[in-house]
């Protein structure tokens, strides 16, 4: 799990501080304010791995496309160098001593890395791991490696994280175990963007395992079918049940569909499917490409959250954006189960006061500890973002609401009530009108 992040100089951030993450986090606020880039920094690092480039800003192919140093860098000042941090605990096994305890658990590792452009040229200025578990501190800069200051090392670094720009380097264990579990870190990190592609009448079964379920939910019915054709079972409070059957249970909550299904059409070994959806128990079936937007909107979602494995990062932008006010709300009880059951972190950018409201119902309810959330909201002031951090109690109350949070709801509500007088008054006589002079005709 990502414990906390930390930008300089990137995008609209000057400096974002410290971000604690905890297993649900939650980014709010208005529009251009930031809460994106904080995730696209994230999403830059796990685009860089095993790439010979010091930090790969992507192009139309990858999670994110930032363009190049000038747009990334604040202010689009050059001179300015791009500092990039994170702190994480890991829960995978890693075969290196001195960045795990005893038991094959990582406790605490961090990584940062300070990028800066030479005749157009990006440079890295120095990286820095640290496991706090061993105690283990190793910094590299001016092409030289350094281990809890002493030994210093001479190598060359292809990349912002320590891969070596020669196959046949002589590298040092330790960086190389550093390099290895920061890779481990980002191949358990997801990403489903807010827009998705028009869903197909038929699916053909290609017999390949997708890692997930694409940037934009592309590959969410080839994930369902692989998981399908492997058997594949997931748990659910002890019993192992199928991810269709599961992505079915969660339409019906949302009140989406009331049944779901992969079909095949055809012969058998032609392996075409097409996907059934009933939307009532006496509705007939129809395929996925002729119902309405929200079920094609949310599916890929639903089949990430079970189709990753367990301990796994999730970075969803705008979940549920075009569901209804109860289905979003009702997301909610989605990512607390499965970060519950299935130990995944979920990191979302979301403008849903629906959502937030069951969350914090939840707490309040003691489905979910106030402290396995961290919500804030970003905005943008004088130049650069800013962020606070949502201060929720046990009860789920929020202290430190920002002013027009969701916009001005109370404002429009008077405002009303004050018109809905006005006229009453109006119509029933008591307002008098225009002065009208009486007529002299007969």
């Amino acid at each position: 799990m990502i414990t906390h992040i930390r930008v300089k100089n990137f995008k609209s951030w000057q400096d974002s501080g410290g971000v604690e993450l905890a297993p649900l986090t939650g980014f709010f606020g208005t529009n251009s304010s930031g809460k994106s880039s904080l995730l696209q920094m994230l999403l830059s690092l796990k685009q860089t791995v095993g790439r010979n480039e010091v930090l790969f800003f992507g192009d139309e192919k990858s999670l994110v496309n930032l363009g190049n140093f000038q747009e990334v860098i604040h202010g689009h000042e050059v001179r300015n160098e791009l500092y990039l941090g994170l702190n994480c605990r890991l829960s995978h096994t890693v075969p290196y001593d001195f960045v795990v305890t005893t038991q094959g658990q990582m406790l605490n590792f961090s990584f940062s890395t300070v990028i800066r452009e030479v005749e157009g040229n990006q440079v890295i200025k120095d990286f820095r791991y640290n496991s706090l578990t061993s105690r283990v501190r190793v910094v590299w800069e001016d092409n030289n490696l350094f281990v809890n200051n002493q030994n210093s090392v001479p190598i060359q670094v292809q990349n912002c994280y320590g891969l070596s720009s020669s196959e046949n380097a002589d590298v040092p264990e330790v960086l190389t175990g550093f390099i290895s579990v920061f890779e481990e870190l980002f191949s358990h990190v997801y990403y489903l963007g807010p827009t998705r592609i028009h869903p197909q009448r038929h699916y053909h079964w290609n017999d390949k395992d997708p890692t997930d379920v694409g940037l934009w939910g592309d590959k969410v019915i080839d994930a369902l079918l692989c998981a399908h054709m492997r058997r594949v079972k997931i748990a659910k409070k002890g019993e192992a049940v199928t991810i269709e059957d599961r992505v079915s249970e969660w339409l019906r909550e949302l009140d989406l569909a009331y049944s779901f299904s992969l079909e095949p059409v055809g012969a058998l070994k032609d392996d075409n499917y097409e996907v059934r959806i009933q939307k009532n128990a006496t509705s007939p079936a129809v395929t996925l490409a002729d119902i309405g937007y929200g079920l094609a909107d949310v599916l890929p979602m639903l089949v990430l959250c079970y189709y990753t494995p367990e301990g796994s990062t999730l970075i969803l932008e705008q979940p549920g954006i075009h569901l209804h006010p109860k289905a979003q709300a009702d997301l909610a009880d989605l990512l607390i189960e499965v970060i519950t059951e299935r130990n995944l972190q979920i990191l979302i950018e979301s403008h849903s006061e629906h959502l937030l409201n069951r969350l914090q119902r939840r707490v309040a309810e003691e489905k979910i500890a106030a402290d396995q959330t961290a919500l804030y909201f970003c905005r943008y002031i004088d130049g650069a973002s800013k962020i606070d951090r949502l201060e929720m109690d046990e009860f789920g109350n929020i202290a430190n609401w920002p002013e027009n949070f969701f916009g001005d709801e109370m404002g429009d509500l008077f405002a009303m009530t004050e018109a809905q007088r006005e006229r009453e008054k109006r119509e029933t006589g008591l307002i008098e009108g225009p002065t009208i002079a009486p007529s002299t005709s007969k």
